[in-house]
């Protein structure tokens, strides 16, 4: 009898022991979005390392898949995937996601070029006859994304919209400046220096990890992962990843 016990019990544990590990399993979702994360950075980026660390420290195997930025935030509200990664914090996401804490800053603002001839401006309004190109689901600061009385070009995507700044086909674009300079300078290096950033900026803007509201744990598992977050800061590992990707913004 005791073989078959021990057998018993050795199939109980495995079992129990695959059903931990399945429950430790976190999907994320962002959008190719160099040079903070992409699927053609090196370690899919510094952010994505970041989050898989701060959820390994939580005792979760993060995975990470690449899709436009909208089919990433349907996918995670569906709660097929269990968390978005790397998004801005606005009021009606909060309605939809559950956020975590500020994982790292990002600087958004407006980019134009020498030619149209302005360097700055005092509030939104002044900008009213220009037009300005937007990505199609990216936040860029509350008042921004409210104004209604902007001329806004819609683009699929953040390099269609530096394409169409370079072409001339819209006045100036709303953008993370590291991310332009990141795609201004693979596709138009010889041009970069007749970028202007107009003064202020938008937003300096901490990133997210937002959970679905549609998963039974996605409270838990962002303040799972907020815990994690913390260890690594405390232990330093955060600033050793920064340092190794180049960034020196903390």
């Amino acid at each position: 009898m005791k073989p078959a016990l021990y057998l018993c019990c050795f199939i109980c544990l495995t079992f129990f022991a695959a059903s931990n590990s399945m429950a430790k399993e976190v999907r994320m979702v962002t959008v190719d979005w160099a040079p903070f994360y992409s699927s053609e950075l090196k370690e899919d980026g510094v952010v994505t390392v970041i989050a898989k660390e701060a959820f390994k420290r939580a005792g979760y195997d993060a995975s990470i898949r690449f899709v436009p930025w909208r089919r990433a935030l349907s996918l995670v509200e569906s709660g097929e995937y269990d968390a978005v990664m790397g998004a801005y914090y606005n009021d009606e996401r909060a309605q939809k996601y559950i956020y975590s804490e500020p994982m790292f800053d990002v600087e958004v603002g407006l980019v134009t070029l020498n030619s149209l001839g302005i360097t700055q401006y005092k509030n939104l309004r002044e900008l009213s006859p220009y037009k300005i190109g937007v990505s199609l689901g990216w936040a860029n600061g509350d008042e921004f994304d409210r104004a209604s009385y902007l001329d806004k070009q819609e683009a699929s995507n953040q390099i269609l919209n530096v394409r169409k700044l370079f072409r001339g086909r819209v006045d100036m674009i709303a953008i993370a400046y590291a991310v332009f300079r990141h795609e201004a300078m693979t596709m138009y290096p010889d041009k970069i220096g007749d970028a202007v950033y107009l003064n202020p900026p938008l937003m300096v803007a901490p990133l997210y990890i937002m959970a679905s509201r549609n998963i039974e744990n996605g409270h838990t598992l962002m303040d799972d992962f907020n815990q994690g977050l913390q260890q690594l800061k405390q232990d330093g590992s955060y600033k050793q990843i920064l340092s190794r990707f180049g960034y020196d913004q903390f």
